[in-house]
Order: C-alpha cells, then sequence, then structure tokens
C-alpha cells in the first residue's frame, strides 16, 4: 500500500509517480557514463531533483546544498567533511562565509592510511578487523581543485558530488567555480549541478572552456503526454481512475508545470477522500473537486508570489535623484509591467525591448531611463532577490535571448488566478512614501 503523499505531489523524496521521459532520462544516463560535468536547469518544481536522485541516490553520493552565503571554500570543506577528511586550520587569515571565523584556504588535511581499513558507504573510514586505523596529516590548499581531487583520490571517493540549488550563489562566485569545475573535470573529479535558471550555456559564459566539458540538460518542456503518463502512472497505484475531462481540466490548469500537475493530482484525490491505495478501483470525475483544489493551491502560491513581488519592488531604488526629481525606482515599475502585461504578458516571456518601452510610458521620468539603466536592472534581478531571500527565485533574465522569464513554474499559476490589479494597488508605490 502505497501513501497518497508518496504517490503525488512535490517532495524532496521521490515520487512514485514519476515516468522517465526519453529526451531527459536518457541524455541524463549518457552523461553519466561520460567523463564530462552534468548541469541539470529549468523552472523549480520541474523535476531536477526527482531526475537526479533516481539515478544518483543522494545518500549514496556527496550532497552539498547551496545557499546565498556559500563561497567556494565552503563547498570544498563540506565534500571534504562528507568523504571522511577532517580539515584543522592552519595560520593564514582568509576566510570563508559559512565556515567557522578564521577557516583558512590553507589547511591541514587529516586522512586515513588505509591498510586493512575500507571506505564505509558514507565516506567514513572503518579499520579493518586485526589493525588499528591511523592517520596522515597533509598541508593542503583548498584554493586548489588538484589538492582537493588528490585528497578524495587518497580516501578512494569516486562519488558523484550533487550541488544543489546552484542559483543562489552569486556571480562572483558562480564564475569562481566555474573556473574550478574545468579542472576538476580533468582530474576526474565528477559533479552534476542543479540550478533554476532557463538560460542555455549559463556556466559557459563565466567559463568559455566549459562548453566542451560539460552535458546540459534542460529538464523542460513537458508535454501533454507526459502529463497522462503521470496521472496514469499514479493513479495506477493508488487504484484510482480519473475522468479524461477532468485530467484535461488539470493538465490545462496546471500551465506546463510539471510541480503543480502534481499538487492538483494530490488535491483532487485528497478531496475524493483517497488518502492511500484503495482496496477497488475508484473513479474521481467531479470538476468541482478540481475547483476546491485550484482555489486551495492559489490560496498557497498567492501569499508567496505577493511577498515577493512587493521585496522586487522595494529594491534598490536605482538611477539616483536628478536635482529636485526622485530616483528611477525601476524595480517597481517592473513588478508594475508584469503584473499590468498579466499571465499573457509573461507566458512566453517579455522581450527586453518591450519592458524598456513599457517602462518609459509609465514612468514618472520617462525620458531618463536608458538602455544601460535596463541592462544594470534586468542583469541584476538575480541578486536582487537572492539579496531579498526569494527562493527560489521567480523572474529571471536571459542575457542570450533578451528575454525576462518566469523560473518559478508555479507563478504562471498565480498570476492566472489572481487579480492583478488588486495585487499591484497593495504594492507600495515608492513615490508615495516619499
Amino acid at each position: 500500500m502505497a501513501l497518497l503523499s508518496e504517490v503525488f505531489g512535490v517532495s524532496s523524496k521521490p515520487i512514485l509517480s514519476y515516468v522517465e521521459r526519453d529526451d531527459v532520462d536518457t541524455r541524463f544516463r549518457d552523461a553519466l557514463a561520460s567523463d564530462k560535468q552534468i548541469i541539470v536547469y529549468g523552472s523549480s518544481k520541474q523535476g531536477k531533483t526527482a531526475l537526479v536522485s533516481k539515478y544518483l541516490p543522494y545518500k549514496e553520493n556527496i550532497l552539498v546544498s547551496l545557499t546565498p552565503k556559500t563561497a567556494v571554500l565552503d563547498i570544498y570543506q563540506t565534500i571534504l567533511s562528507i568523504s571522511g577528511i577532517r580539515l584543522k586550520a592552519g595560520s593564514s587569515q582568509k576566510s570563508s562565509t559559512e565556515t567557522s571565523a578564521g577557516f583558512s584556504a590553507k589547511v591541514k588535511a587529516i586522512i586515513p592510511i588505509f591498510g586493512g581499513g575500507e571506505v564505509g558507504s558514507k565516506g567514513e573510514v572503518t579499520a579493518g578487523s586485526d589493525k588499528e586505523q591511523d592517520f596522515e596529516e597533509i598541508p593542503i590548499n583548498l584554493e586548489l581543485p588538484q589538492h582537493v581531487s588528490e585528497l578524495l583520490r587518497k580516501v578512494h571517493s569516486k562519488k558523484w558530488v550533487i550541488l544543489e540549488n546552484f542559483h543562489y550563489l552569486d556571480d562572483v562566485t558562480q564564475k569562481q567555480f566555474a573556473f574550478d569545475l574545468r579542472a576538476f573535470q580533468e582530474l576526474g573529479v565528477r559533479f552534476v549541478i542543479l540550478g533554476v535558471w532557463r538560460e542555455k550555456n549559463r556556466m559557459a559564459q563565466f567559463n568559455g572552456d566549459l562548453l566542451d566539458r560539460v552535458v546540459e540538460i534542460p529538464v523542460e518542456p513537458w508535454i501533454q503526454s507526459d502529463f497522462r503518463r503521470v496521472a496514469e502512472r499514479g493513479a495506477d497505484i493508488l487504484k484510482i481512475a480519473f475522468a479524461d475531462e477532468l485530467l484535461n481540466a488539470a493538465i490545462e490548469a496546471s500551465f506546463s508545470s510539471i510541480g503543480v500537475f502534481q499538487e492538483l493530482l494530490k488535491g483532487i484525490s485528497a478531496e475524493a477522500g483517497i488518502g492511500a491505495t484503495a482496496g477497488s478501483t475508484i473513479a474521481i470525475s467531479d470538476l468541482s473537486l478540481l475547483t476546491h483544489t485550484i482555489a486551495n493551491k492559489a490560496s498557497d502560491y498567492s501569499a508567496r508570489h505577493q511577498r515577493a513581488l512587493e521585496a522586487i519592488a522595494a529594491g534598490h531604488p536605482s538611477g539616483g535623484p536628478k536635482g529636485d526629481l526622485p530616483p528611477l525606482y525601476l524595480p517597481y515599475y517592473l513588478v508594475r509591467v508584469v503584473l499590468e502585461g498579466g499571465f499573457d504578458g509573461i507566458a512566453n516571456g517579455m522581450r527586453r525591448s518591450d519592458i524598456h518601452d513599457r517602462i518609459k510610458q509609465i514612468h514618472h521620468r520617462g525620458d531618463d531611463v536608458r538602455a544601460s539603466d535596463m541592462s544594470n536592472l534586468l542583469g541584476g534581478l538575480g541578486n536582487l532577490q537572492s539579496v531579498k531571500s526569494i527562493s527560489p527565485p521567480i523572474i529571471d533574465y536571459d542575457s542570450q535571448k533578451r528575454v525576462l522569464q518566469v523560473v518559478d513554474s508555479t507563478f504562471y499559476f498565480f498570476i492566472k488566478n489572481s487579480d492583478t490589479r488588486e495585487i499591484l494597488e497593495g504594492i507600495q508605490n515608492p513615490l508615495n512614501a516619499r
């Protein structure tokens, strides 16, 4: 018997309704068999974690969960720690962000001398039955990928390193790691990087040498047949049957988001009284179950997205005052443009030129809004959302296509099922706060 929460919905654990997609799963498996680094990207709640964890169980590999405060040294310290290597700070004063005060790039690594010992499944070392475990102290520089990889070889670690939430890192840290990633590829240390963005060659923008050394795997788009297979697989496990009309309506209401679709199926099943595998097949056809579920999910998503939009709108003033005139307040005007455009305006992305034109039309200093101001605004959206603790980010700018895109798949559901005019009225106009 399976619980509803194990079959449908969004979870950090594997969901039983997972289905393989030839263009995604096959490519990922092929990438695992290559010698390249792997980048899995796409909007939030679109199956990145589900894909990776299916083929690389997190408990059997090295998982590093990143935050906006994580520095490159923090990543390497975590990798070594999980691999059973202890670090002792040296005399250098250079410190990383999240590690203890004074933690240094130049440290001493304390590693086991194996003899009769073996490395356990979690990286720890167990002594042999008739030998005591000895340890070796080695001076290293954590800033050098070669030193990190040599330590991993010494403890015979061949595990994958999985970096979750890579988008949380600021551009400086991402760029620094992009150069190290190339070195790790040559040294045989394999990484899988998961990030919330929809832009191709994101890492290669920081280091062009990565183009032939990484495999990029986008988890989008999901097509209608994929949604149906997910529903059918989960329904078989729970012994329920969704009516075609209900299923079609749920697919349409999901706006191509598998995460939203999973949550709708979970909500519909719960509304029908399904909490686990049924004793015999139960038909579910009442469209009101979907109506109630949509209302509940809209309420859930609304609170988060309204707060996120308010935080973005209250971002740095930008542009500075001009004589007696107030600053440009471009983040506020960007939020206005997004909300006034509604679902239709953002569904396929917003071109930079259109955003610029719309802002100039409604701006209190329209003639002063320059192209360079738009570059700073759109290029800084990732950092602004990070500073405002908007996690995951909801929008991102694709500098190659020059398009603003939604990267939180639940945002489509939110903006389609909300009164955008009412939301905009609830966001403070910074001109009125002066």
